[in-house]
């Protein structure tokens, strides 16, 4: 993926101000940490986690922007490109209208694009990416287990999710596939798990959710490398039992999707796994 931005952009990214002012909210922003809080960005209109930026009177108010699309409104120029879109080079340009003319749906997760968005400039047939799509990381990697995640617009792999391959009609979208080629999830059916996952957190707010059904951190260490390590990891499980097997295959499973979860809310990876612990 290569981007261009202009530098007030660049800047913004490094040293992000704790607070701002903008043309089209008459209150100031204040920065928040949200992590493990959702909010709805009133930007590209789409539910997020992560850094962003509240209205200040926030009793009154409940304008959010995530910090990407808060510093993508100040910048005077955006574009992204993707090397693996070999079929169609094209060329993605941030713009703050709203898609009109009926159902628009991004190239990388197959939902409705409903606010700001990314347009390319190039297709006669419009393509369209949301903010944070438009900058899902290229590879993901977990060194210590030995975890690599390529995205890719086509994949000969099924989705572990929705057990499709590449969808005729377009909308399944992108795709994260693992070096190993035992993991394989869309984009857009990782963004639904994470969404069912945070509705189910706002019905269960006054239960205890003390009780998970394992530990965080066996999520996030101890079984990548024996899954994904290909070759040394089949012969490391030579005479295990089946159980022990299928625990190391949750694990890597596990990580792989809070892997990919953190890529599209832009959260650290111990983030991912504690707000979608419902998922493991």
């Amino acid at each position: 993926m290569s981007s261009i931005y202009d530098s007030s952009y660049l800047t913004k990214q490094l040293c992000p101000s704790e607070n701002i002012t903008v043309s089209f909210h008459p209150h100031p922003l204040r920065r928040k940490d949200a992590h493990v809080t959702p909010y709805y960005c009133m930007g590209c209109k789409e539910k997020g986690l992560g850094n962003c930026y509240q209205c200040e009177d926030a009793e009154n108010c409940e304008y959010h922007l995530h910090q990407k699309c808060c510093e993508l409104s100040e910048s005077r120029y955006s574009s992204v490109e993707f090397t693996f879109l070999e079929s169609k080079k094209c060329d993605f340009v941030f713009q703050k209208k709203a898609v009109g003319g009926g159902h628009r749906g991004c190239d990388a997760c197959g939902k409705e694009v409903k606010g700001w968005s990314y347009k390319c400039k190039i297709c006669k047939k419009p393509h369209y990416l949301h903010p944070r799509c438009a900058h899902l990381p290229i590879k993901l990697q977990k060194v210590e287990e030995e975890i690599v995640l390529y995205l890719k617009a086509k994949t000969s792999s099924t989705c572990q999710q929705c057990k499709m391959k590449n969808d005729a009609l377009g909308v399944r979208g992108w795709f994260y596939v693992s070096n190993c080629g035992k993991h394989c999830y869309h984009v857009g059916c990782v963004m639904d798990m994470a969404m069912e996952s945070l509705n189910k957190d706002d019905d269960d707010d006054d239960d205890n959710n003390d009780d998970h059904p394992y530990p965080i951190e066996e999520t996030i260490t101890g079984h990548g490398r024996e899954i994904c390590s290909c070759q040394s990891g089949a012969n490391r499980q030579i005479g295990r039992p089946k159980v022990v097997m299928m625990k190391f295959l949750k694990g890597a499973t596990n990580l792989v999707i809070s892997l990919i979860i953190s890529a599209i809310f832009g959260i650290p990876l111990t983030d991912a796994c504690v707000a979608f612990y419902h998922l493991f």
